[in-house]
């Protein structure tokens, strides 16, 4: 295993993670937290669980599966991941490494077969090159033709670009993870948390 106590892997599931397979299934020692967000209350109990010695194996080993971690959720694990119990383990599946804090990141480390992430897709390339209005412009025509894939691949390349540099971009980080918790919840207008996003990024040509 990596020398971190904290793995990150980064998948939509489980199953196509780096996890590896022995930790796939569920034992004595072995516990999948599966959640599409993680609560500031899951945290909690989280260090409560990880304090649990291992009864089969030489360590506890926790799974975490999160589609949505909030920034205060990330803030309540720090103590856990910086000085976490002695035979405790975690791995983290999370979609996108762009949505780990600065803080976090730091107590962490990713899965050997990880590769840094693909550079800015195109339609993100495009959007953060343009002018303010421009942008505007670019958010009525994809929100008006609700076209999902050209909106998720501004807010993915949003996270790619901070995650590149998180310490520089720590107020930008913040709204980058308001933008991508939000932008699952049912109803949530998509043109308002884009018009978010274009006036925090700056122009990069």
């Amino acid at each position: 295993m990596n020398s971190h106590h904290a793995i990150v892997c980064i998948s939509d599931t489980l199953e196509n993670s780096g996890v590896p397979d022995i930790y796939k299934t569920q034992s004595s020692d072995v516990s999948h937290i599966i959640l599409d967000r993680f609560s500031i209350a899951d945290a909690r109990q989280l260090s409560q669980n990880a304090l649990q010695k291992p009864v089969d194996s030489d360590y506890r080993v926790f799974v975490l599966v999160v589609r949505k971690f909030p920034e205060e959720s990330q803030n309540a694990l720090l103590k856990l991941f910086e000085e976490p119990p002695e035979k405790t383990r975690f791995y983290l599946v999370l979609p996108q490494a762009g949505i780990l804090i600065p803080t976090l990141r730091s107590r962490v480390s990713f899965e050997d077969s990880v590769h840094e992430e693909s550079d800015t897709n195109e339609a993100f390339a495009s959007f953060v090159s343009d002018s303010y209005a421009d942008r505007l412009l670019t958010i009525v025509s994809v929100t008006k033709k609700k076209d999902l894939q050209a909106i998720e691949d501004i807010i993915r390349g949003a996270e790619q670009y901070v995650a590149k540099n998180p310490l520089q971009h720590q107020e930008l980080l913040s709204t980058v993870l308001f933008v991508r918790e939000y932008s699952k919840t049912p109803g949530a207008s998509a043109k308002m948390l884009l018009e978010e996003l274009a006036l925090s990024l700056p122009v990069v040509n």
